[in-house]
């Protein structure tokens, strides 16, 4: 996504919503490490950390969106 093309507040919500985001999956992990797994627990904490990541990803390029769009 082009985050340029946001405005610095809905940039900043996006960096907001990410960061729940990653630590609702931090979250998602700890409970299944915790709790007996089935099959599709077991996906879901197989996929969980692909998404974590990427989600990480988008919010570095959201902060520096972000420090783009204060310096303007």
């Amino acid at each position: 996504m082009a985050y340029g093309k946001l405005s610095e507040a809905e940039i900043r919500y996006a960096i907001n919503q990410t960061k729940e985001a990653i630590q609702r999956g931090h979250d998602l992990l700890k409970t299944v490490a915790e709790k007996p797994k089935t099959k599709g627990v077991e996906l879901v904490a197989a996929s969980t950390p692909l998404l974590i990541e990427k989600l990480e990803a988008d919010l570095s390029k959201l902060e520096k969106a972000l420090e783009k769009k204060s310096k303007a």
